[in-house]
């Protein structure tokens, strides 16, 4: 099964046991006539106080959703609709399915009394040494000057290749299977959105451990996991209104989350978590 088919049917799941939540309106930035050095967010937000992040800064995506919402903040709906944009290959579509699937998730998290771990600022870097080649999906200038700080080289696989700052330790690729030569690869979840990252992942093969990074890889990670992924960073927001408070002042809005990392060796699983919900155990032949 595609992972957005996986995405699509576990989403879908998760709106029919959480009693189906309903969308509560969206966040979507201003556009800019380019989008090339910008690192911009949407957000879903569900009625019962959840948020979803997903990553806007692709091309013509943002334009696109605004064509689609131009009032974003008034959006009404009921999550099923907006999951159905897993199943069409239109990226503003697909951009609002991952939002939504990520504030289902941090639903279920809330509800199920989860808490992921918060993400250590090494992250990343802990199996690292001196001399280790490092993959990376989409450019992350601070973590690059990190793994540089290391001693470390880093080969990066980046759609705007502008956007990456010469450095000796720096090299470029276009061809994904260059990132098997490298220790491990540290990939942008936006590949959520421009749908690459089941390529990706078949592309590796298992054989080169993966982590996930950015506030689209926010929801449940079992498909990750499942595809080899060993760990998936994301965003949760224990405050709506925090959120929504700073996007009005148009201030960075980065302390209104809290950053977590998942680990596939002790991740609990869907099932455990649908477990712990009040209304009983998971529907395990659903799963």
């Amino acid at each position: 099964m595609a992972l957005n088919d996986e995405y699509q049917r576990i989403g879908t799941l998760l709106a029919r046991r959480l009693g189906g939540p309903a969308i509560g309106g969206l966040y979507l930035p201003a556009p800019v006539a380019d989008e090339t050095f910008r690192d911009e967010f949407g957000f879903v937000f569900l009625d019962d106080g959840s948020v979803g992040p997903f990553y806007v800064s692709l091309g013509e995506l943002l334009r696109q959703l605004w064509q689609r919402h131009p009032h974003p903040a008034d959006y009404c709906g009921d999550v099923a609709s907006l999951l159905q944009g897993f199943a069409h290959g239109d990226p503003a579509g697909r951009a609002l399915a991952v939002g939504t699937y990520n504030a289902l998730s941090a639903s279920l998290y809330r509800r199920a009394g989860f808490e992921p771990p918060e993400r250590d600022r090494k992250a990343g870097l802990g199996d690292t040494a001196p001399g280790d080649l490092i993959g990376m999906v989409g450019y992350f200038s601070p973590l690059v000057e990190r793994l540089i700080a290391s001693g470390c080289n880093v080969l990066v696989l980046e759609k705007s290749p502008q956007r990456v700052t010469p450095h000796a330790a720096v090299s470029a690729t276009a061809d994904p299977r260059d990132l098997r030569a490298c220790r491990q690869v540290l990939c942008t979840a936006s590949t959520l959105i421009n749908d690459t990252l089941d390529g990706l992942l078949d592309t590796l093969a298992g054989n080169t451990p993966v982590t996930l990074i950015g506030p689209s890889g926010s929801g449940l990670p079992d498909p990750l996991f499942a595809r080899g992924v060993t760990a998936v960073g994301g965003v949760g927001f224990a405050s709506r209104e925090q959120l929504v408070a700073q996007l009005a002042q148009a201030v960075p809005w980065g302390s209104a989350g809290r950053k977590y990392q998942l680990d596939a060796v002790d991740y609990p699983g869907l099932n455990a978590l649908l477990d712990r919900l009040p209304n009983g155990r998971a529907d395990t032949d659903q799963t």
